[in-house]
């Protein structure tokens, strides 16, 4: 292995490439290395995982609710490998580090043990100079264990369902040689406010060399690429610390205050602008450079004002997706610095700005990235575990242990990076209140870097905070009390999520918001050419295709994404309305592929479109500044005068000065009324009303219409921009053959006024057909009689009864929640609609052929009618259920039932409150002409066996 300059005097065995492995055969050997001449002995590449190189063995179970991978191993595995120190200098120091091993390694040199390692957030190392044979070659051997050594549940840093259970040294493995003379250590703690930088460091000189002056320059490179006057100073001899502090996250026991504010501007480091600096610390003689460190670092200052939260003192929304640490090819974080480069610019090319790691910390190079992009992000510890849900329980010892020391060695490794701003001490840890040993993390973490802000756990405990130590608190606001997750989309665009943020007096951030979900993609199947298969879709794929609905996955993908978005759009702008709510991070914009698979994202697994919608449509209501559209409904009468109230929220880092509101009505592609109107000036960090905007809704028949609003600056400058969605109807008009109608649903007898009204009972098909008066029966029950005037002939529209069908789904108008498998029992496991684009049956009632708010109350509570058992039949009104069940829903179908036909729906025409809304009366109207028309003449045939096998029969007493 050769040696390479990593600055000028220190030097890096870079000791990547192929080593000896073998995986252990017996666990209960005496975990000593094997003999250098073992048979045992293969050949591996570092970095990379075991099993992407072949070892490990073919998997004996295929998970139906998350990934498979190709091979997989638990347990130890050994490593080796010579190092040539032949040409090194004498008197140095050596550490060797290990980046990306799960989970535990023990290190032999030369023979002697070197001790055992086991973080997962941060580098392994050790110092084994004492070990080191200078001018020799040395071996070095690991033991790599990946078995799960302490119980901290399912942290995705080591879930099946996300990094997978992987093995292996995936960052690489380096040997450090570091200077007889040198810097010890460098921790660099800029202070945006006051504009200097404060560096601690010790320096350490060999006794023979300590009758030398010595003395230390600072150069420091603006981020405009210039260089500031070198700042030096001339140092007394330190003894060398000991040993320990050159890896524990010592911080340094001299002092050196730098001032960056007098020779150039500062430049502060943003999401927005991510200015960088680069600092080098180098150790002097008289005669020559013995030691030089380097560190990059930006100027920036993070905290919590009340319920704000402020970066370099101005309000900061936080615009956060969760990363769950998925990585399909690979099954192990990657050491890719352009991956994650990638990834956070697609993420903010949709608005994003702020990222958390669920249950877990990224590679070097996903930190790198993160400064370089402008990522606000979070870490946690890695666990999910459950010690901490009974305050009055204490967690393990050992548990404590692995924890605090993952929290020092975070902190200490992470803190010169910008990017780091917050730090949670685990994923949905606690019960209502709060767990005194998480509180003292929360002070430890404090008392070590006060610069970032901490909070005892993301997403549990209860609102108002009890026993809870925190900075902040990331709270569901889909289902912390008062609120309910079924209403966390609405119609009504006046909602807030004051009833949550309210109940403290810190910032809250919704804890992985929405969780709505679209139709599955086989299609992306062929992109895992890794190390993992999606074995979740076998089973979908066989389902789908024995119930007949494999031709119609295209058509429910397109569909269901129009609605994820809908739904998202809606919920999230519900939280830029709150006026004291800090951000939200949205769980996921992309999928996830465990725990049943849930289709959350707009992005698939490999950060890749699906097509659903565009960035620039999504940034508008997730960018920093978002133009706000409220009104309390969605349908109006045709010419009805609408109200709506025009707000702000507006987190960019400068004031909009003589800002203006234009506003555009537009139905048909025609421009039907326009206007502006001042706005003054609107400062940063606030959500504001703008003014009203009255309109009147369009005049002539059904219409969908949309208002085009848009904030411009005095200078005319685009500052944000959105669209709100609304339908006019006209008012109810009972058709004029209704009297040829014979009605037994009472409550509809107000809407159709000249027809015929009576009892089911009493109803006689054979009169009715022979008297030729009556073209259609409406009835909520199907009963003997019925059936034999339908058998005869006759038109029947069955309004069907929930309890009255053998087989229904509930449903609700939001998509399904995260998964079917994961939550089987929440209401309406449905994902939208799914409608054909000419659709007699609707008549003139507007849509796009996907879900969209007028639908709202028609639907949501509305049971789906399962056509499983009628084979021909085809849904008019289609109900998309989650891929996992597959069934064929319908809101309403129509079928020949012996010489008759039928129509049957779900729609609750009955209840008289739906009737008083424009759109259910109106829907109603367009259907009642359709079955009167001539375009009802169903195709597709039914028997009455499998009529009555699918709808009870109301059996009454009729006449012989």
């Amino acid at each position: 292995m050769k040696s390479s300059g990593i600055h000028a005097v220190r030097h890096t065995f870079d000791l990547k490439g192929t080593w000896q492995f073998c995986l252990e055969p017996d666990l209960a050997n005496d975990q000593r290395p094997p003999h250098p001449d073992d048979s045992a002995w293969g050949n591996i590449q570092v970095p990379g995982s075991w099993e992407e190189q072949g070892y490990g063995n073919e998997p004996d179970y295929h998970r139906m609710d998350t990934w498979t991978k190709v091979r997989e191993y638990e347990g130890a595995a050994w490593y080796a490998t010579n190092v040539d120190l032949t040409a090194s200098e004498t008197d140095c120091q050596y550490v060797f580090r290990l980046e990306g091993v799960r989970w535990t390694s023990d290190l032999w040199v030369n023979g002697h043990h070197a001790g055992q390692r086991d973080s997962l957030l941060f580098a392994q190392e050790w110092n084994i100079t004492s070990l080191i044979h200078s001018g020799k070659v040395n071996r070095l051997e690991l033991r790599v264990d990946n078995t799960m050594k302490l119980p901290l549940a399912g942290s995705h840093i080591h879930s099946i369902h996300t990094a997978t259970a992987w093995g292996g040294i995936t960052g690489g493995a380096y040997l450090h040689q570091l200077p007889p003379c040198r810097i010890q250590q460098l921790h660099i703690q800029p202070d945006a406010g006051k504009g200097i930088v404060t560096i601690q460091y010790d320096v350490s000189v060999k006794e023979s060399a300590k009758s030398r002056a010595y003395h230390l320059h600072v150069d420091i490179r603006h981020p405009d690429g210039s260089w500031f006057t070198r700042q030096s100073r001339n140092i007394d001899l330190v003894s060398p610390p000991v040993e320990e502090t050159l890896l524990d996250g010592h911080c340094g026991r001299l002092q050196w205050e730098l001032e960056l504010g007098q020779e150039k501007d500062i430049a502060l480091w943003s999401d927005e602008s991510p200015m960088l600096y680069q600092l080098a610390l180098s150790l002097h003689d008289e005669e020559q450079e013995l030691d030089r460190v380097g560190r990059t670092f930006g100027m920036r200052s993070f905290r919590a004002n009340g319920k704000k939260l402020e970066l370099n003192n101005v309000p900061v929304f936080l615009r956060g997706y969760v990363d769950c640490c998925i990585f399909p090819l690979t099954g192990y974080p990657v050491w890719d610095k352009q991956h994650y480069v990638q990834q956070f610019r697609t993420a903010k090319s949709y608005g994003f700005n702020h990222v958390r790691l669920h249950g877990w910390s990224a590679p070097r190079p996903f930190w790198e990235a993160a400064d370089e992009e402008g990522m606000l992000v979070q870490a946690e510890l890695p666990h999910w575990s459950r010690w901490f849900e009974n305050r009055d329980v204490t967690a393990p010892a050992e548990i404590m242990t692995f924890l605090t020391r993952e929290l020092k060695g975070l902190l200490h490794s992470l803190h010169t990076h910008p990017s780091f701003v917050m730090f949670s001490m685990g994923n949905e840890l606690i019960g209502a209140n709060g767990h005194p040993e998480l509180n003292e993390l929360v002070e430890l973490a404090r008392s070590l870097d006060p610069t970032r802000l901490y909070t005892d756990n993301t997403g549990f405990g209860q609102l108002p905070a009890q026993g809870r130590s925190a900075d902040y608190y990331i709270q569901s606001l889909n289902w912390h009390p008062p609120l309910e997750s079924e209403l966390s989309a609405v119609p009504d665009t006046t909602l807030d999520y004051h009833d949550v943020t309210r109940l403290t007096d810190y910032p809250v951030i919704g804890h992985e918001h929405a969780q709505f979900t679209m139709y599955v993609r086989p299609q992306e199947k062929d992109k895992y050419t890794g190390v993992l298969r999606p074995s979740w879709l076998e089973s979908i794929e066989e389902s789908l295709a024995r119930k007949g609905l494999a031709a119609d996955v295209e058509s429910f993908q397109h569909a269901s994404g129009i609605h994820l978005i809908r739904s998202l759009k809606e919920a999230m702008e519900r939280v830029r309305r709150t006026t004291d709510a800090a951000g939200i991070q949205l769980l996921d914009i992309r999928d996830f592929p465990g725990q049943g698979h849930a289709t959350t994202g707009f992005l698939d697994v490999f950060w890749e479109s699906k097509g659903i919608t565009e960035p620039a449509a999504f940034r508008q209501f997730n960018a920093s500044v978002v133009l706000l559209l409220g009104c309390s409904q969605r349908t109006f009468y045709a010419g009805e005068t609408i109200h709506i109230e025009a707000g702000i929220s507006h987190y960019g880092q400068q004031p909009i000065m003589d800002a203006s509101m234009h506003w555009r009505l537009i139905c048909n592609n025609i421009i039907e009324d326009e206007g502006e109107w001042a706005c003054g000036d609107i400062s940063c960090g606030s959500v504001v009303s703008i003014g009203r905007l009255t309109i009147h809704a369009p005049h002539q028949g059904a219409a969908a219409f949309h208002i085009e609003a848009e904030i411009r600056s005095g200078h005319s400058e685009h500052m944000a921009a959105n669209v709100w969605h609304g339908w006019s109807f006209p008012l109810y008009h009972s058709h004029d053959q209704s009297h040829r109608i014979w009605n037994s649903v009472k409550e509809l007898q107000p809407f159709l006024l000249d027809s015929c009204h009576n009892q089911v009972h009493v109803l006689d098909g054979k009169e009715l057909l022979s008297q030729g008066e009556m073209d259609l029966v409406i009835t909520s029950s199907l009963t003997p009689n019925v059936l034999d005037y339908l058998m005869n002939g006759g038109h029947v529209w069955l309004q069907v009864k929930p309890d009255e069908l053998y087989d229904a789904v509930d449903t609700k108008y939001l998509p399904v929640f995260w998964n079917y498998l994961m939550f089987a029992t929440q209401p309406g496991a449905t994902m939208g609609m799914n409608l054909q684009k000419q659709m007699p049956l609707l008549g003139n009632f507007p849509h796009d052929q996907a879900s969209d708010w007028h639908w709202y109350h028609l639907v949501n509570g509305t049971p789906a009618i399962c056509l499983d058992s009628l084979n021909e039949v085809r849904p008019l009104i289609e109900v998309i259920d989650h891929f996992h069940r597959a069934k064929r829903l319908a809101y309403a179908f129509e079928a020949k039932v012996g010489q008759g036909s039928l129509l049957v729906s779900s729609f609750p025409f009955a209840d008289v409150s739906m009737m008083k809304r424009p759109e259910a009366a109106y829907l109603f109207q367009e259907m009642v002409a359709y079955l009167l028309g001539d375009q009802f003449k169903p195709e597709a045939a039914v028997s009455a066996g499998e009529l009555l096998g699918m709808i009870r029969l109301q059996t009454i007493q009729f006449t012989l």
